[in-house]
């Protein structure tokens, strides 16, 4: 069976909502891609490297910072999965190091002027 199918199939073993999982499932088939395209031809070998790369690819094609951290999310979950299943060992994606912050107060911000 595939890394992902088997993913997909362990959160719904786990509950996860059927719109979460579909998010999850389609932002790491775009992180494989991103993968593959790097020459990297198993998913199930995750580095830190790949993770930041991968962040550094959506930042540069100005993805919004939500999109960003929500494909983090998905990530990191998929890495918890492999973990799980003993088809890694190391936990390469942490959340607060990984998530784009948004300075305080600079969410609604549109820029511009003001005269």
């Amino acid at each position: 069976m595939n890394p992902i199918k088997e993913f997909e199939q362990y959160l719904v073993e786990n509950g996860i909502a059927p719109k979460t999982i579909e998010s999850y499932v389609g932002d790491v088939k775009g992180f494989c891609t991103f993968l593959q395209g790097m020459g990297v031809e198993q998913p199930t070998d995750l580095k830190r490297f790949y993770v930041s790369s991968f962040k550094n690819y959506l930042t540069e094609n100005k993805y919004a910072l939500a999109t960003i951290n929500k494909n983090i999310n998905s990530v990191q979950a998929f890495n918890l999965f492999l973990i799980d299943r003993k088809l890694a060992t190391e936990q390469v994606v942490t959340l607060r190091k990984d998530r784009i912050t948004v300075a305080a107060g600079s969410e609604g911000e549109r820029g511009g002027c003001t005269f």
